[in-house]
């Protein structure tokens, strides 16, 4: 059948047209110059307990082998390859969101892994709870010089009419962690290609406040790749996100009637970004605070 979908970046409108095939799950998995864990990715998706899947890679304008790497699975029909110039994460998966058939879609970034039982109980529990429209889970996390050494983020994880409320002070959702109903972005829209940082929080609040429901399962199904990159490298990389951050909640609040932003505290909610923007900032100079900013980042896994 068809399906009209709603594409909203905060006013603009774009509609689009598919053919849904009901079950099947979608898995979404955005790559730029990850030739080195594309395979590994893939297979994961391949070995899940629930068959019916389709796998879309969308090369984001890779300029190493990954075509090659691929093109194997391509030529098996085990994957849809879609190359575009590079756009960004949120342009990569629009792009697969919108050749996605399935009822469901998934995403898998190329260089994390699903575990084989993954798909098969979120999509159950999407089923025995019609009113879910947004399931998500635990994760396993672990660096990638400590392969078999799994962490997990001390994270509290909200469920129904309390994930919006939490949502506008931590983003607790991991889009590795997500299988959400089709519906989603038809309703909400699609993720928002002028962010390079915190696209995914800004598609998790723009939903929730609108109504769509996230159900957290506590079981972590999936494994999330984390590597030690350089202090310096960090830093400026924590502050492009706490710049979006902050400017997604601008944005939120004055979209909002004058009763919500009282009911949510949103002055309160942007004076607390302000302050984590700032903070980055003054890691980026002072090296100790650095240091203090990624102890506290290793402190919530265990």
């Amino acid at each position: 059948m068809g399906d009209w979908q709603l594409s909203m970046f905060w006013g603009t409108v774009t509609i689009y047209t598919t053919k849904m095939h009901t079950g099947l799950v979608s898995i979404i998995i955005p790559a730029y110059n990850a030739a080195r864990y594309l395979s590994e990715a893939v297979n994961s998706a391949l070995h899940q307990t629930y068959s019916d899947v389709e796998i879309i890679v969308v090369d984001d304008g890779s300029t190493d082998n990954i075509k090659d790497i691929a093109r194997p699975y391509r030529e098996a029909g085990k994957i849809q390859y879609i190359y575009q110039e590079n756009k960004g994460l949120s342009a990569a998966r629009n792009t697969g969101i919108r050749a996605a058939r399935g009822e469901y879609i998934a995403f898998l970034d190329s260089d994390d892994l699903f575990l084989p039982d993954k798909l098969e109980k979120q999509v159950r529990y999407l089923e025995e709870h019609p009113a879910c429209d947004i399931c998500y889970c635990n994760l396993k996390h672990f660096y990638e010089e400590e392969p078999d050494r799994m962490l997990q983020l001390q994270y509290r994880y909200y469920s129904g009419a309390d994930a919006f409320p939490h949502l506008l002070w931590k983003n607790f959702i991991n889009p590795l962690s997500v299988v959400l109903r089709r519906s989603v972005f038809d309703h909400y829209g699609y993720f928002n290609e002028s962010m390079r940082r915190s696209e995914d929080w800004d598609m998790w609040v723009r939903a929730a406040y609108r109504g769509a429901r996230f159900d957290f399962l506590p079981e972590a199904l999936a494994r999330y790749r984390m590597r030690r990159g350089s202090l310096s490298y960090a830093a400026e990389s924590e502050i492009q996100r706490k710049q979006m951050t902050l400017a997604l909640f601008k944005r939120l609040r004055n979209s909002m009637p004058p009763a919500d932003r009282m009911r949510y505290r949103m002055n309160a909610v942007i004076a607390y970004h302000w302050l984590k923007f700032l903070y980055a900032h003054c890691a980026s100079v002072f090296f100790p605070l650095r240091m203090l900013q990624q102890w506290r980042q290793e402190q919530q896994l265990r």
